[in-house]
Protein backbone atom coordinates (compact mmCIF):
# COMPACT_ATOMS: atom_id res chain seq x y z
CA UNK A 1 0.00 0.00 0.00
CA UNK A 2 1.48 3.41 -0.99
CA UNK A 3 0.60 6.63 0.73
CA UNK A 4 0.00 9.86 -0.80
CA UNK A 5 3.13 12.62 0.09
CA UNK A 6 0.80 14.13 2.41
CA UNK A 7 -0.59 10.99 4.08
CA UNK A 8 3.22 10.24 5.00
CA UNK A 9 3.78 14.00 6.41
CA UNK A 10 0.63 13.41 9.00
CA UNK A 11 2.17 9.61 9.61
CA UNK A 12 5.20 11.15 10.54
CA UNK A 13 3.36 13.80 12.92
CA UNK A 14 1.20 10.34 14.31
CA UNK A 15 5.00 9.26 15.10
CA UNK A 16 5.83 12.59 16.57
CA UNK A 17 2.54 12.54 18.76
CA UNK A 18 2.92 9.21 20.18
CA UNK A 19 6.71 9.75 21.20
CA UNK A 20 6.12 12.60 23.04
CA UNK A 21 2.88 11.14 24.54
CA UNK A 22 5.80 8.12 25.55
CA UNK A 23 7.72 11.73 27.48
CA UNK A 24 5.09 13.33 28.37
CA UNK A 25 5.04 10.92 31.49
CA UNK A 26 8.48 11.79 32.27
CA UNK A 27 7.57 15.44 32.65
CA UNK A 28 4.35 14.44 35.28
CA UNK A 29 6.93 11.92 37.01
CA UNK A 30 9.87 13.99 37.36
CA UNK A 31 8.34 17.47 37.86
CA UNK A 32 9.99 18.84 34.65
CA UNK A 33 8.31 21.73 32.52
CA UNK A 34 8.12 20.77 28.62
CA UNK A 35 11.39 22.47 27.62
CA UNK A 36 13.07 21.08 30.14
CA UNK A 37 12.21 17.60 28.79
CA UNK A 38 13.17 18.90 25.58
CA UNK A 39 16.63 19.70 26.70
CA UNK A 40 17.41 16.59 28.55
CA UNK A 41 16.49 14.69 25.64
CA UNK A 42 18.51 16.67 23.08
CA UNK A 43 21.56 16.63 25.60
CA UNK A 44 20.62 12.16 25.73
CA UNK A 45 20.01 12.16 22.51
CA UNK A 46 23.07 14.11 21.09
CA UNK A 47 25.75 15.01 23.52
CA UNK A 48 28.73 15.48 23.59
CA UNK A 49 28.48 15.91 19.47
CA UNK A 50 25.75 18.43 19.82
CA UNK A 51 26.18 20.37 23.50
CA UNK A 52 25.37 23.62 23.65
CA UNK A 53 22.12 25.60 23.95
CA UNK A 54 22.61 27.10 20.48
CA UNK A 55 22.70 23.43 19.07
CA UNK A 56 19.26 23.00 21.13
CA UNK A 57 17.53 26.04 19.55
CA UNK A 58 19.17 25.17 16.13
CA UNK A 59 18.44 21.88 15.83
CA UNK A 60 14.75 21.54 17.81
CA UNK A 61 13.73 24.88 16.65
CA UNK A 62 13.20 26.64 20.32
CA UNK A 63 13.46 29.92 21.03
CA UNK A 64 16.52 30.69 23.02
CA UNK A 65 14.43 32.46 26.15
CA UNK A 66 12.62 28.85 26.39
CA UNK A 67 16.11 27.30 25.94
CA UNK A 68 17.85 29.16 28.40
CA UNK A 69 15.21 29.63 31.08
CA UNK A 70 15.23 25.52 30.77
CA UNK A 71 18.88 24.96 31.00
CA UNK A 72 19.06 27.44 33.86
CA UNK A 73 16.37 25.69 35.78
CA UNK A 74 18.09 22.32 35.16
CA UNK A 75 20.98 23.52 36.66
CA UNK A 76 19.55 24.40 39.45
CA UNK A 77 17.67 21.38 39.70
CA UNK A 78 21.11 19.49 39.44
CA UNK A 79 20.47 17.35 35.66
CA UNK A 80 23.00 19.42 34.17
CA UNK A 81 26.51 20.85 34.50
CA UNK A 82 27.88 23.64 32.29
CA UNK A 83 31.59 24.12 31.16
CA UNK A 84 33.22 27.21 29.33
CA UNK A 85 34.85 26.28 26.04
CA UNK A 86 38.42 26.24 26.62
CA UNK A 87 39.32 27.83 23.26
CA UNK A 88 36.14 30.02 23.08
CA UNK A 89 35.04 31.27 26.42
CA UNK A 90 32.14 32.65 24.85
CA UNK A 91 30.69 28.68 24.33
CA UNK A 92 29.08 27.04 27.29
CA UNK A 93 28.75 22.76 27.06
CA UNK A 94 26.20 21.64 28.48
CA UNK A 95 25.81 17.83 30.04
CA UNK A 96 23.62 15.64 31.34
CA UNK A 97 25.08 15.24 35.25
CA UNK A 98 24.92 12.55 37.30
CA UNK A 99 21.16 13.27 39.15
CA UNK A 100 19.81 13.09 35.54
CA UNK A 101 21.17 9.10 35.50
CA UNK A 102 17.35 7.67 36.34
CA UNK A 103 15.68 10.16 33.50
CA UNK A 104 18.08 9.13 31.06
CA UNK A 105 17.39 5.65 31.82
CA UNK A 106 14.07 6.10 31.55
CA UNK A 107 14.27 7.74 28.48
CA UNK A 108 16.68 5.68 26.99
CA UNK A 109 13.93 2.14 28.38
CA UNK A 110 11.33 4.57 26.32
CA UNK A 111 12.87 5.14 23.27
CA UNK A 112 13.83 1.64 22.60
CA UNK A 113 10.33 0.21 23.71
CA UNK A 114 8.93 2.24 20.69
CA UNK A 115 11.55 1.74 17.96
CA UNK A 116 10.82 -1.90 18.92
CA UNK A 117 7.15 -1.71 18.75
CA UNK A 118 7.36 0.53 15.32
CA UNK A 119 9.48 -1.75 13.78
CA UNK A 120 7.47 -5.55 14.71
CA UNK A 121 7.21 -7.30 11.47
CA UNK A 122 9.41 -5.38 9.39
CA UNK A 123 12.82 -6.98 8.11
CA UNK A 124 16.36 -4.91 9.90
CA UNK A 125 17.24 -4.34 6.46
CA UNK A 126 14.78 -2.87 5.31
CA UNK A 127 13.87 -1.04 8.13
CA UNK A 128 17.34 0.56 8.14
CA UNK A 129 17.56 1.32 4.36
CA UNK A 130 13.99 3.41 5.57
CA UNK A 131 15.79 5.35 8.51
CA UNK A 132 18.13 5.92 5.59
CA UNK A 133 15.94 6.80 3.41
CA UNK A 134 13.78 9.31 6.08
CA UNK A 135 17.47 10.96 7.11
CA UNK A 136 18.34 11.95 3.61
CA UNK A 137 14.33 13.40 3.06
CA UNK A 138 15.40 15.70 6.32
CA UNK A 139 18.31 16.66 4.94
CA UNK A 140 16.77 17.68 1.83
CA UNK A 141 13.75 19.37 3.73
CA UNK A 142 16.57 21.23 6.22
CA UNK A 143 18.58 22.09 3.05
CA UNK A 144 15.57 23.56 1.30
CA UNK A 145 14.46 25.87 4.31
CA UNK A 146 17.92 27.22 5.02
CA UNK A 147 18.34 27.35 0.92
CA UNK A 148 21.25 25.66 0.77
CA UNK A 149 22.04 23.22 -2.37
CA UNK A 150 22.96 19.90 -1.13
CA UNK A 151 24.22 18.83 -5.14
CA UNK A 152 26.07 22.02 -5.58
CA UNK A 153 29.49 19.76 -5.63
CA UNK A 154 27.86 17.10 -7.92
Amino acid sequence: MRLLPGEYIEGLRRLDKIYRGQLQQLVKEYGLTPGEMAVLLFLHNNAPDLDTATDIVRCRDLSKALVARSVESLRQKGYVTLERDRRDRRVVHLALSEQSRPISREIDRRQKLLWRRLGEGIDPDALNAAFETLSRLIQNAQNNVTGEDAHANE
